[in-house]
């Protein structure tokens, strides 16, 4: 199922667990990046298994979720499909 980037905006400004455990549901896999005092700010690769090529199994679909880790609630700050 393919999520619009309208679709995805309505989650900027949730809980990041919320919205984590939502797209989870559908079937999309959740990268998160935190800003902020301890950020991580990148988006880890999707590994290849050896003797596989991307086209032979369908992926999840990859929505990163970026987030202030210095605020309390978690709130989503940025949202997008890679």
């Amino acid at each position: 199922m393919s999520l619009s980037a309208e679709d995805l905006q309505k989650y900027v400004g949730q809980n990041l667990s919320d919205v984590k455990q939502q797209l989870e549901g559908r079937g999309c896999e959740v990268c998160e990046v935190r800003t902020g005092h301890y950020a991580t700010g990148r988006v880890p690769i999707r590994p290849l298994v050896v003797g596989e090529s991307q086209t032979e199994q369908p992926q999840p679909q990859r929505v990163v979720v970026v987030f202030n880790g210095d605020d309390p609630d978690k709130k989503i700050t940025s949202i997008r499909q890679c």
